[in-house]
């Protein structure tokens, strides 16, 4: 008997997020590299209960092994951070459990939040009453 090809027609397998970072990545050693894992917060709008529309944060981790990309994680991305993601899903066999998560094929880096640095609040002296 003859094994029944699978059909493979068009498929894709492409993620592009646009949200904020929600905690600092993590950056682990990985083999003679270094692995980032970035938790990513991306709002959408579904429709709620009442028939109203609701904004509902979904998370979205992602996996860079990219070296380039890891180096400018660690020194650019932050919590608080806008990005620009894209990656391809995969899952994976470790200790018994499936994990899964995006596997990050690009980056591009968006707003940073303002922190206003403590000299500059001590330097500017506070208006006079009126």
């Amino acid at each position: 008997m003859t094994e029944k090809k699978k059909f493979v027609g068009i498929q894709e397998n492409e993620l592009r997020a646009i949200g904020t970072v929600i905690e600092d990545p993590q950056i682990v050693p990985d083999g003679d590299g270094e692995c980032a894992f970035i938790n990513l917060e991306c709002i959408t709008a579904e429709l709620g209960a009442n028939g109203q529309w609701v904004e509902t944060p979904i998370i979205i981790p992602f996996i860079c092994r990219d070296q380039g990309k890891v180096k400018t994680i660690r020194n650019y991305v932050k919590t608080g951070r806008e990005l620009l993601l894209k990656g391809y899903y995969k899952s994976w066999q470790a200790g018994g459990e499936t994990k899964h998560g995006f596997i990050m094929t690009f980056m591009r880096l968006g707003r940073s939040p303002y922190v206003p640095k403590e000299e500059n609040a001590e330097a500017a002296a506070p208006l006079p009453p009126v």
